[in-house]
C-alpha cells in the first residue's frame, strides 16, 4: 500500500503570505498593535484561501474588498474578528459562489462584533448563506442570496441569518429560494428589515423570538408566507414582542411549501400574507396585503401547530396585536396547506381576510372576561375586510364539529396605542487591544520544535522533561485518527482542580494533541503518520491555539493558521483499505468549538475525562494522582470521589446510557450547551442536562433545513431511525451531518451506541425529566 503522504492546500502559503507566521512581533509585554486597511482581492482559482487568510489575520476596521467576478469556494468562510467589513462592487456583479461546496454547512459565518457586509451576492450554499452569530452590531446592505436552481427542500434553510444579535440592520437586499426563510432575524433585540425584496422561499421574511423589530417598505412575494412573526418554545431566548410592519407589499405568496418535514416552517400553508404566532405587541399598518390565498393576516397561538408546549417559561399565546389602515384584498378565497380539509371543516369553503385562533392567556382574564385590548384588534383595513375566529380552545380534540366560529368583525373592531420606532445603537467602536489575537500569531513559533515538547525531532511523541502525556475516557472522534495528548505547566505552578468543568490552568500552560494515522490498524507495529499537531497557550489575556502540519519526512511541523486537507489511505481495523481526504481545521473553524460564550477554552481537561488509567513510563497510574503527584494539579479529590465518565467503547466502565452520555458531551456538547456556538438551536447535549426536551426527546427542530432528514423530532424514543440525531450522525452529507467539525467520516461504533441508546430509551427516559424539573 503506498505509504500516507500529506497534501495540503494552498491555504497554508496564503496565510504565511498575510505575515502571519513569517514576521515575529517585536519581544515586549505588549503585543504590537496593528492598523486597519482595506485587502482587495481579485478573483483567482485560490481567492477562497485568500480571503479566509485576510479573516483570520484581520485586525478590527479591516475591509475585505472583493472585485467585480466570480469567486468560487468550495468550505465555508469564518470571520471572527471585531468591526469586519466585506465589500464587493455590488449584487449582480461580485458573486460569491459556493455550488461545488464540499465541508462546512454555512457560506459565511461571523461571531464578531460590528460586522458589515454588502454589495455582493452569496449563491447555492449546502446551508444557511450567511450566518452571523450573537455580534453587536449587524449590517447586511445590497447582499443577495440566492439558490440559483429554483425553490427545492435541498436549498439551504436561512439567507440571511443573523441570531441572538443586537442592533440588526438588513437594508437593499434580496433573498431568494430558501427552504427556511429568505430574510430571517432570531432571539435578537433592536432590528430593521427595510427596503428588501424576498421571493420564492417557504417564508419570505421572518422575526422569530425577537424584541423591538421594525420591518417597512419590503416586497415578499412568491413565498408560501409573505412574513412571519414567530415565537418558539425551547429557546434560549423566547416571549418575542414590539414588532412594527408597515409600508410593505406582500401579494400573492401561494408558492408550495418546500421545506423539508420536521421544521417549524413545514407547517405554514401556502398563500399566506402575515402570520403572527404566539408573539405579543405587534402592530401591522400601512401595508398593502393582496391576493394571499389562504388569509391576508393571521394571528393564532402556538397551540395550532399540534405540537406539545414542555416550557414552563414560554407563554403560547398572541396578545396585543393592531391590524389597521391597510389595503387588504383578495385573501381567503383558497385555502391550501396540509390543514386545509381540517381547515374548511371548521369555517366552510372560504376562510376570510383575517384568521384567528382565539386562544387567550388564561392569566390576563379579568373578572372572568378577556379584556379586548389585550387581543386582536382591527381598524380602517378597508369595507371588505372579514374575520374569523375559530375559537380553538374550545374545540374538544381538535374536532371541527366542536366549533364555534365567529365572523362578527365587530368584537374586534379597535384602536391602540401605537408603538415606539425603532432606534439601533451605533456599531461598537475600534478597540485596538481586539488586534492582540494577531499580534499573537504574528509572534508564534514558526515549527513546532521550538516549544522544545519531545524528545528528538518529536517524531516518536515522546515527551520532553516536563511535559505530561494524558488520554481521556471518552474521546472526540476525528475520522479514526490516533491522538497523543500531552501537557506543560510552568515550572513552580500548577492547574486548580475543579469538579466539572475544565482545570484552571496557570499562565503559560501548554495543551498539546497530535493527530495521526496508523497505516494498519490491525497492526499497530507498521507504524504511523503524523498529520498535525494543536497547540493551545494559555497568555495572560486568554487561551489561545495554533495548528502545526508536519512535514513528510516526519522531522518537524510548521505552523498552518489556514488549515488544509490530506489526502490518506490506510488499513481499518476490520482489513477493509480505506481512503479519506482528511480536514485540518483553520484558526478560525478552530474557535468555532471552542469559544464558549465568548471566550477561547480548552475542551478535555475536565475531572471526568481525566479520571482514567495512564500507562506512564514509570508504570501505571490513575492520571488525577499522578498529575498531583507530579505537582501540576493543586486540591485535587481522590480518584475514588472524583466524578469519572464512562468510556464509550467499554461496556465494562458504565451503562449504554453513561457510555452515550459520555459520547454525546464530548463530541457534540461543545456547540450543542447554553453557551456554545449551537445554542440558538435549543439542544444540548451535555454531560448534566437532565431536561428532556432540551436533549432533543420529543424535540422539532428550530433551523434543521435538511438536516430534519423529514423527520419531526431529535430523539424519538425507541425509534432512532426516526430520530434527527441519530439521521445527521450517521450522515456525510455536508449540511446534515453532526459533528460538522472535524470529521468526513461515520464514527461508526459511536453511531452504533447511540442507536443502541435510543432503542431502549422508554417514553420516560429514566434520568431524566420530561417537564425539566
Amino acid at each position: 500500500m503506498k505509504p500516507l503522504a500529506v497534501i495540503v492546500t494552498s491555504m497554508v502559503a496564503f496565510v504565511m503570505a498575510a505575515g502571519l507566521a513569517m514576521s515575529k512581533a517585536p519581544s515586549s509585554s505588549q503585543p504590537e498593535l496593528l492598523k486597519p486597511q482595506v485587502h482587495t482581492v481579485k478573483p483567482h482559482a485560490k481567492a477562497e484561501n485568500e480571503i479566509q487568510g485576510l479573516l483570520i489575520s484581520a485586525v478590527p476596521g479591516d475591509v475585505i474588498q472583493l472585485d467585480a467576478g466570480t469567486y468560487e469556494f468550495v468550505q465555508e468562510v469564518i470571520s471572527t474578528q471585531n468591526n469586519i467589513t466585506i465589500r464587493g462592487r455590488g449584487s449582480d456583479k461580485t458573486i460569491l459562489s459556493f455550488r461545488n461546496q464540499n465541508a462546512g454547512s454555512k457560506g459565511i459565518e461571523a461571531t464578531g462584533d460590528a460586522f458589515v457586509i454588502e454589495d455582493l451576492a452569496v449563491e447555492d450554499t449546502i446551508g444557511n448563506a450567511i450566518k452571523v452569530l450573537g455580534a453587536n452590531g449587524v449590517t447586511f446592505r445590497g447582499v443577495r442570496t440566492e439558490w440559483t436552481g429554483g425553490p427545492k427542500a435541498s436549498n439551504g434553510a436561512y439567507g440571511l441569518y443573523p441570531v441572538q444579535c443586537q442592533n440588526v440592520l438588513i437594508e437593499d437586499c434580496v433573498a431568494i429560494g430558501a427552504s427556511d426563510a429568505g430574510i430571517y432575524v432570531g432571539q435578537s433585540k433592536n432590528i430593521i428589515v427595510r427596503r428588501s425584496r424576498a421571493e420564492f422561499n417557504v417564508a419570505g421574511i421572518e422575526i422569530e423570538n425577537s424584541i423591538n423589530s421594525d420591518v417597512y417598505e419590503n416586497v415578499a412575494t412568491n413565498n408560501t408566507g409573505g412574513l412571519l412573526i414567530f415565537d418558539l418554545p425551547g429557546l434560549e431566548v423566547s416571549n418575542g414582542s414590539q414588532c412594527r410592519v408597515f409600508d410593505n407589499k406582500i401579494f400573492k405568496n401561494n408558492h408550495p411549501n418546500f421545506a423539508p418535514v420536521g421544521n417549524i416552517v413545514a407547517s405554514v400553508p401556502p398563500g399566506t400574507g402575515i402570520t403572527v404566532m404566539a408573539f405579543d405587541d405587534v402592530e401591522i399598518f400601512n401595508n398593502e396585503i393582496t391576493d394571499n390565498d389562504t388569509f391576508s393576516v393571521g394571528v393564532y397561538s402556538y397551540y395550532l401547530t399540534g405540537l406539545p408546549v414542555k416550557d414552563e417559561n414560554y407563554s403560547p399565546f398572541c396578545s396585543r396585536i393592531s391590524v389597521h389602515e391597510n389595503v387588504i384584498t383578495g385573501g381567503g378565497k383558497n385555502p391550501g396547506g396540509s390543514r386545509k380539509d381540517w381547515l374548511q371543516a371548521v369555517v366552510g369553503d372560504q376562510v376570510a381576510q383575517v384568521f384567528y385562533d382565539g386562544a387567550v392567556n388564561p392569566g390576563s382574564l379579568v373578572d372572568g372576561k378577556f379584556p379586548k385590548e389585550e387581543g386582536l384588534l382591527l381598524w380602517n383595513n378597508g369595507e371588505n375586510v372579514d374575520i374569523v375566529n375559530i375559537n380553538l380552545l374550545e374545540m374538544e380534540n381538535g374536532d371541527p364539529a366542536n366549533a364555534r366560529v365567529d365572523r362578527d368583525i365587530s368584537h374586534y373592531t379597535g384602536k391602540s396605542e401605537p408603538l415606539a420606532a425603532v432606534q439601533l445603537d451605533d456599531h461598537p467602536k475600534i478597540d485596538t487591544n481586539d488586534a492582540q489575537l494577531v499580534a499573537l500569531y504574528r509572534a508564534a513559533p514558526e515549527k513546532l520544535s521550538e516549544y522544545g515538547l519531545f524528545k528528538g525531532n518529536g517524531s516518536t511523541q515522546e515527551p520532553a522533561e516536563g511535559v505530561i502525556p494524558y488520554d481521556m475516557n471518552t474521546e472526540l472522534f476525528a475520522d479514526y485518527a490516533t491522538k497523543h495528548r500531552f501537557v506543560r505547566v510552568p515550572e513552580g505552578a500548577s492547574a486548580k482542580y475543579t469538579e466539572d468543568g475544565e482545570f484552571e490552568f496557570p499562565i503559560g500552560t501548554l495543551l498539546v494533541k497530535t493527530f495521526g494515522f496508523l497505516h494498519d490498524m490491525t497492526d499497530p507495529s507498521q507504524g504511523e503518520t503524523l498529520i498535525e499537531t494543536r497547540v493551545i497557550k494559555h497568555e495572560p489575556s486568554g487561551w489561545y491555539g495554533f495548528t502545526y502540519v508536519w512535514n513528510e519526512d516526519q522531522t518537524d511541523a510548521t505552523l498552518s493558521l489556514g488549515g488544509g486537507t490530506d489526502d490518506l489511505s490506510w488499513i481499518d481495523s476490520h482489513g477493509n483499505d480505506r481512503t479519506n481526504n482528511y480536514i485540518i481545521p483553520n484558526a478560525n473553524q478552530c474557535k468555532s468549538c471552542h469559544v464558549v460564550g465568548d471566550k477561547f477554552r480548552p475542551l478535555g481537561p475536565k475531572a471526568r475525562n481525566l479520571n482514567r488509567d495512564y500507562d506512564y513510563a514509570d508504570g501505571t497510574h490513575n492520571q488525577l494522582a499522578y498529575w498531583s503527584h507530579a505537582g501540576i494539579l493543586s486540591d485535587a479529590a481522590s480518584p475514588e470521589v472524583a466524578p469519572r465518565a464512562a468510556q464509550s467503547d467499554d461496556p465494562s466502565t458504565g451503562s449504554v446510557d453513561e457510555r452515550s452520555r459520555a459520547w454525546l458531551d464530548v463530541n457534540c456538547a461543545h456547540c450543542h450547551s447554553a453557551t456554545g456556538a449551537a445554542r440558538t438551536s435549543g439542544l444540548d447535549l451535555s454531560y448534566h442536562q437532565q431536561d428532556a426536551t432540551k436533549l432533543g426527546i420529543m424535540k422539532s427542530p428550530v433551523a434543521a433545513g435538511r438536516g430534519s432528514g423529514g423527520r419531526k423530532f431529535g430523539i424519538v424514543p425507541g425509534k432512532p431511525d426516526e430520530s434527527i440525531l441519530l439521521y445527521r450522525l450517521d450522515s456525510t452529507e455536508p449540511g446534515v451531518m453532526m459533528p460538522e467539525l472535524p470529521r468526513r467520516l461515520i464514527d461508526e461504533e459511536g453511531v452504533a451506541l447511540i442507536r443502541e441508546w435510543i432503542e431502549q430509551m422508554p417514553d420516560h427516559h429514566p434520568t431524566i425529566n420530561t417537564n425539566g424539573e
